[in-house]
């Protein structure tokens, strides 16, 4: 099959993990695969070690990934709010948005998110 018959490829997933003050910043983007996602559980994992003040975690996926991606996200949720930390999740996805609700997991649209 060609790409013009499957539709554009999807980029690779990567995740990236950066600090501003007391924030914590985790981005996963492109594709979300199983390898990628265990991945995330210990970039996670990391973040939450760094104990700032606030995670965010930008998901700019696709609606299948974040099927995969939810799971982790509430897990490292529990932990960082047992903290009283804040722990805030954006996506420019409004279907990613849906999903995450209805996994218990509050997320906030932001239209210009980017994986800069």
């Amino acid at each position: 099959m060609s790409e013009s018959e499957s539709g554009p490829a999807q980029p690779l997933g990567k995740i990236m993990l950066s600090e501003a003050g007391e924030t914590v910043t985790v981005t996963v983007a492109g594709t979300i695969d199983v390898r990628l996602v265990l991945a995330l559980r210990k970039v996670l994992a990391e973040a939450i070690r760094l104990a700032p003040t606030t995670l965010r975690v930008h998901l700019v996926i696709s609606l299948d990934g974040a099927e995969l991606v939810a799971r982790t996200v509430r897990e490292a949720q529990a932990r960082f709010r047992a903290g009283r930390r804040r722990f805030l999740v954006v996506t420019p996805d409004p279907r990613v948005v849906r999903l995450l609700a209805g996994a218990k997991i509050s997320a906030q649209l932001q239209p210009n998110l980017s994986a800069g």
